[in-house]
């Protein structure tokens, strides 16, 4: 098994950097979990790994998934495009297409080597969302996420083949998925020290389970995968080579309201020692898809133009945190936060300044909420602010393309 696998404690010391290392680009490593959202970040030494990184780089206190679904937050994270402009709409859609940009063939272009790890889910074998048409140049997990609810299967994809060599070096069976994929994902940065990559990893865990004593043991499965991450880079010398940003997906199953906020929240950390100021907590409001324009600005490539996401690198780049220093105004950001459910008609939901308006079609029924006061979002203000409703209904009509039409 790889090293850095198993938990532990970081080295004392930093190693010194990779030597063999001859370009300037920095790696970029993406860990995303399941179902993790605000709520499940404690900072009570329950997960140690992912705290650590909190308290060395810059976390964001009020982080968005890119949609209620976990396939498409994935998707508004790869493509920089919340749900309202993404492909995955509607109940009928169900693989990315050749012209969709993934944050892989940015980095591809740039000549970054690729991989992606875990869960796929955005399209299959045959079809153009298939990860290897999609930017990445290694792929291992599952391709959707039905394979996926079986943490033992008994085969994953590798590439473009079944992997079924699940065995481990005493000749037993070893087919506990997140094992695969912490060993997948620490052997490709060993085998890539000296060249940069692009390494996202899209964990299965903590999944959905409401039971405290299960979500308790998947945080901690998840917690190791971030740790394993850390000390390889650490290990193979190329830690401060590397832009980390660890997040989740939303929650899955844990409310009956699927844009609630308590679903819809998620942790969103960001490290790079030594070029991002650690500076604690950042509580402007962002989302999953800030993360393609914003690693693109940090590493300093050329990124695609007319995304929904904006770069968050005026909070972590040196000078903008400093005493004494006006903050950098951050970029501006049209319409502000919209969300969709998959049904069609769909549940919409759009933030902006302190509100946040929520439109269920049943009647084109609409309910505002001022999140500055009331932060769980659960009285309705809309009946006294129809100034408000106005200006929520304007943003909903703009904020999204027209829905695909269903299958006949």
């Amino acid at each position: 098994m790889a090293r850095g696998v198993t938990a532990g404690q970081p080295p004392a010391t930093r190693p010194p950097g990779n030597l063999h290392r001859r370009s300037p680009l920095p790696n970029v490593v993406i860990l995303v979990a399941e179902g993790w959202v605000a709520s499940d970040l404690a900072t009570n030494g329950a997960s140690p790994n992912v705290e650590r990184l909190a308290a060395e780089g810059v976390r964001w206190t009020r982080a968005y998934a890119g949609a209620p679904s976990a396939r498409v937050s994935r998707e508004a994270l790869l493509t920089g495009h919340h749900s309202g402009h993404g492909r995955l709409r509607g109940t009928n859609v169900s693989s990315l297409a050749n012209e969709d940009v993934t944050v892989a063939e940015v980095f591809r272009a740039a000549g970054h080597r690729t991989a992606a790890v875990g869960v796929w889910d955005l399209g299959g074998n045959r079809t153009p969302g298939h990860p290897l048409r999609q930017g990445f140049s290694d792929w291992f997990g599952f391709l959707d996420a039905r394979e996926a609810r079986e943490l033992h299967p008994k085969a994953f994809w590798r590439n473009g083949e079944v992997f079924d060599n699940l065995i481990d070096t005493r000749g037993q069976l070893a087919n506990y998925a997140p094992d695969w994929f912490a060993r997948f994902a620490t052997n490709y940065i060993q085998v890539h020290e000296d060249h940069p990559f692009l390494l996202y990893v899209s964990h299965p865990l903590p999944g959905g389970s409401d039971d405290p004593g299960i979500r308790s043991g998947h945080l901690a499965v998840w917690d190791r995968l971030v740790g394993a991450v850390v000390r390889e880079l650490e290990q193979s010398r190329v830690r401060r080579e590397t832009i980390l940003i660890v997040a989740g997906t939303g929650a899955a199953g844990r409310s009956s309201d699927p844009l609630a906020e308590s679903r819809l929240r998620v942790p969103l950390l960001f490290s790079w020692p030594g070029r991002i100021v650690p500076a604690g907590t950042q509580d402007r409001p962002v989302a999953l898809w800030d993360v393609l324009p914003t690693v693109v600005e940090l590493a300093g490539i050329p990124g695609p133009r007319s995304l929904d996401g904006v770069s968050l690198g005026f909070g972590m780049l040196p000078g903008t945190n400093a005493p004494g220093v006006a903050p950098k105004a951050p970029p501006p950001r049209a319409g502000g936060l919209y969300w969709e459910t998959a049904e069609v008609p769909p549940v919409r939901a759009v933030h902006w300044d302190r509100w946040k308006a929520v439109e269920t079609p049943a009647g084109g029924s609409l309910a505002v909420y001022d999140l500055e006061a009331d932060p769980s979002a659960t009285r309705d203000l809309a009946p006294a602010n129809a100034g408000i409703v106005a200006e929520a209904r304007r943003r909903l009509r703009e904020a999204a393309d027209p829905l695909p039409a269903p299958l006949p």
